[in-house]
């Protein structure tokens, strides 16, 4: 008997057009089973969609969002991962690439990024940069970030899949997630699409499991919404998947931000040895100089030897200056205020009042107030950018080490 596979959830195709075209409205969502024949349905696994206690072990915490190539949604996403300390992002369509110091790992044509944060390394990444995805080893789980945009004809999408089908053989554990522009009744779409089909066909061999749950759209705009941003993971990762939730966080894009917690297995590894640090700022050459002018290391084995200089350079800073705190507390972007904060609400209560009142006659009034709300809050953000560069350029010709040094580092 031939052993049967989950069948994974496929994006539709849209249709040709403006990237509004297509979209579903909320009376036609759906959600459907359905099975065709010769082939096995993709899992629909059980997951949390509330928070909850996951303080053991510790947490993968994962951002996706198209920002629809809007500035100010991408200036947006740089304090969010700050303020809800997420480790990764999943990016589509940015307004721009990150340049280092960010940890930014972008496919050929601007389209798909993946952002590493707080200090999480990248154990590995593509050596050629592809068109429309990426994808990076973080914590040992393999991420790749997708976007198909509307224009690509049945031919280009078809070889996007194959492209990436062949990246992720053999690369497990899995998340493939991002922007397909496609539908299928498997997530709540009314009807499956070539693209649908595609997408379902191209990642069966691969064994993932989708974890989109509830019929939430993840892209609402003046044409309509639809379920077309996607997050599939292997099927050993599944269990360790701890929340899976849409929305919730202002992005001023029309996309939903969507937000997964990912459990770790293995325990962090310890530290060879106890990391100190100091404080250049209060360093006394004086006194520094004067303690390693007395200090001898004794002949010895090389290990020893270099044992005894570690520790004698300890006390010597020890003697010259004073020691930092090993964590420091990441304050918001430079350019953040209260004022950009109290319009970001604004906006994301303007948002919401618009979405309610689609298909009712203030409808009109209520997406222009939030188009207006946005625009202000994009204005306020670029003039923030301005006032603020200006002044981090004064206080860098003052003082090097100071605030500017910090923001950098």
């Amino acid at each position: 008997m031939q052993r049967t596979r989950p069948y994974r959830t496929v994006l539709p195709l849209r249709q040709r057009g403006p990237p509004g075209k297509g979209l579903q409205s909320p009376a036609d969502v759906r959600v459907l089973s359905r099975t065709r024949p010769g082939r096995s349905r993709i899992g629909r696994p059980e997951l949390p969609t509330n928070r909850r206690d996951t303080t053991s072990p510790s947490i993968m915490k994962i951002i996706q969002l198209n920002l629809n190539h809007c500035m100010s949604a991408q200036s947006l996403l740089e304090q969010t991962v700050l303020e809800h300390k997420f480790d990764l992002a999943i990016v589509s369509d940015q307004y721009r690439n990150l340049q280092p110091p960010y940890t930014w790992i972008a496919d050929s044509d601007k389209q798909a990024a993946i952002w590493v944060l707080r200090g999480n390394q990248v154990q590995e990444r593509p050596a050629r940069a592809s068109p429309f995805y990426t994808w990076a080893r973080v914590r040992g789980i393999y991420i790749f970030s997708v976007y198909a945009p509307p224009r690509l004809s049945d031919a280009e999408f078809a070889v996007l899949l194959s492209n990436i089908e062949d990246d992720a053989q053999g690369r497990r554990p899995l998340v493939v997630a991002g922007d397909f522009n496609a539908w299928s009744t498997e997530w709540g779409s009314e009807r499956t699409t070539r693209r649908g089909t595609a997408l379902l066909d191209t990642l069966a061999p691969l064994e993932v499991a989708l974890l989109n749950t509830g019929a939430t759209p993840t892209f609402v705009g003046e044409q309509g919404r639809s379920i077309i941003d996607l997050t599939f993971a292997s099927d050993e990762l599944v269990p360790r998947v701890a929340l899976w939730q849409v929305g919730g966080l202002d992005t001023t894009s029309d996309h939903e931000a969507i937000v997964t917690e990912i459990k770790d297995t293995a325990p962090p590894e310890p530290e060879l040895r106890q990391s100190c640090k100091w404080s250049a700022r209060s360093l006394n050459r004086e006194a520094f100089a004067n303690w390693m002018a007395g200090m001898t290391v004794a002949p010895g084995a090389p290990e020893g030897m270099a044992d005894e200089l570690g520790t004698a350079i300890a006390a010597a800073c020890d003697a010259a200056m004073s020691r930092s705190s090993g964590r420091r507390r990441r304050g918001p972007v430079y350019w953040w205020t209260e004022e950009i904060a109290g319009l970001r609400r604004a906006c994301l209560r303007a948002r919401r009042l618009a979405q309610r009142a689609r298909g009712r006659q203030n409808w009109d009034a209520r997406r222009a107030e939030y188009v207006a709300a946005r625009r202000r809050l994009g204005a306020a953000i670029k003039a923030g950018k301005r006032r603020c560069w200006s002044i981090l350029c004064e206080e860098a010709d003052r003082d090097t080490w100071g605030r500017p040094y910090e923001i950098v580092m």
